[in-house]
């Protein structure tokens, strides 16, 4: 993982022409749509937007986040490298007739003045980025003393893809052939890195100080389970669901989705008033 690049390095390297048409399945059982609508509403809760507060979202896509963080007063900016994105977003925000701004550009070098956010969000897409570690320095520079960051991230070393590579590895040692395409526990050719528990806090702790962690979700990509859920009746799918999700928020480093709050370090803080007033 590179903890530093260039804007020329970034220029060369990344796809400014990334569309999300790919990302979400054409077949979506119950246990995806949980997955998603849980993603979101952990991540929304963490926010906790209010009126007034200066929000930035990172990796914003068609920003349907930043508009509904907007709906609740919060003054957002959505940070997107991608030019198809952006356009997506522009049209979703004229839509919602909501007071949202965009900003093209990277999550490596925020275009923001230190101590200048109330709260950064970054959901699902640190993994997508180059250099995360940069991404977490300058999230740790543009807030604010006392701000928030909240970073939900797919965790690649859950339950559910534990158990699926051991399953995988048994039908092999069987004789059972694996279907073509890629498997769930496997790294998305659009992805730059791959994130579990203890990665993302430790990469967050070096920036920043993580107050809480949760996890969202439990046995996402465990074969055969979403066939099992769909054929359930949807209340009995929906109970399973939600009980595998209230036991994931204590277990985050075996869940599907890691939710971090972080605030910025004191000693960050005092070091960076020391050179304003130096």
């Amino acid at each position: 993982m590179n903890e530093s690049l260039s804007t020329e390095e970034m220029k060369g390297k990344f796809d400014w022409e990334w569309d999300d048409g790919h990302v979400v399945p054409e077949v979506v059982n119950p246990e995806v749509e949980f997955l998603f609508r849980r993603m979101i509403e952990a991540t929304y809760e963490k926010v906790n937007p209010r009126q007034g507060e200066k929000i930035l979202d990172i990796g914003c896509g068609r920003g349907t986040d930043g508009v509904e963080l907007a709906k609740k007063g919060a003054m957002v900016i959505g940070l997107e490298p991608s030019s198809i994105m952006i356009a997506h977003a522009k049209n979703h925000i004229a839509e919602n007739n909501v007071n949202m701004a965009l900003v093209h550009g990277v999550g490596e070098y925020l275009p923001f003045g230190v101590c200048s956010l109330d709260k950064v969000m970054c959901k699902g897409a640190l993994d997508h980025f180059l250099a995360p570690e940069m991404v977490m320095r300058q999230i740790a520079t543009v807030l604010k003393p006392g701000g928030e960051a909240i970073i939900a991230i797919a965790n690649f070393e859950s339950l559910g893809f534990k158990l699926g590579k051991k399953v995988c590895s048994l039908r092999k040692v069987l004789g059972f052939k694996e279907g073509e395409g890629r498997l769930p526990w496997e790294i998305p050719s659009d992805h730059t890195y791959k994130f579990d528990y203890r990665l993302i806090k430790r990469m967050a702790n070096s920036h920043l100080k993580v107050e809480q962690a949760i996890g969202v979700s439990l046995l996402f990509g465990l074969p055969w389970w979403g066939t099992f859920l769909d054929k359930c009746p949807r209340s009995v799918s929906s109970c399973i669901l939600n009980t595998l999700d209230r036991i994931a928020r204590h277990l985050p480093s075996l869940s599907d989705v890691v939710i971090l709050r972080c605030r910025p370090r004191d000693e960050g803080l005092t070091l960076i008033q020391g050179n304003s007033t130096s």
